[in-house]
């Protein structure tokens, strides 16, 4: 089982096992050490939630998609936090990536496109040199 994958169209991203991409992914490509703070990041870079259908829980960003990592470099990390309140979340508002066409597959698992995605600097580190 993936700790952490595309969906099937390759426009976000689920994580399905928290607990082990906190312990292992996170230590190699990022600097923080929470679930929650990965969150917040991804929200800062621009990401969004999906609250409902096949997606549900997963992330998204219309520069972030599978066999593009050159698209990344066009992302930027907003630089005022949020107001304290968070926004009630609006299903019927929500993208619908089954009803778009697919990206290509390239065999990408998001491990490499979070590589790729070093690219951007700002939050991410390089892996530690055993």
């Amino acid at each position: 089982v993936d700790i952490i994958s595309w969906q099937p169209h390759g426009r976000c991203f689920l994580v399905h096992n928290p607990a082990k991409f906190v312990s292992t992914v996170m230590p190699i490509y990022f600097r923080q050490t929470k679930l929650t703070s990965f969150q917040r990041q991804l929200n800062l870079y621009g990401f969004s939630r999906l609250t409902s259908g096949l997606d549900k829980n997963g992330y998204y960003h219309e520069l972030f998609l599978r066999g593009k990592p050159y698209l990344t470099r066009l992302m930027a990390r907003i630089r005022i936090k949020g107001t304290g309140t968070k926004a009630a979340s609006s299903p019927s508002t929500e993208p619908d990536f089954y009803a778009m066409s697919r990206l290509s597959q390239d065999g990408c698992p998001i491990l490499q496109e979070v590589s790729s995605a070093m690219a951007i600097g700002n939050r991410l580190r390089r892996p530690a040199v055993m």
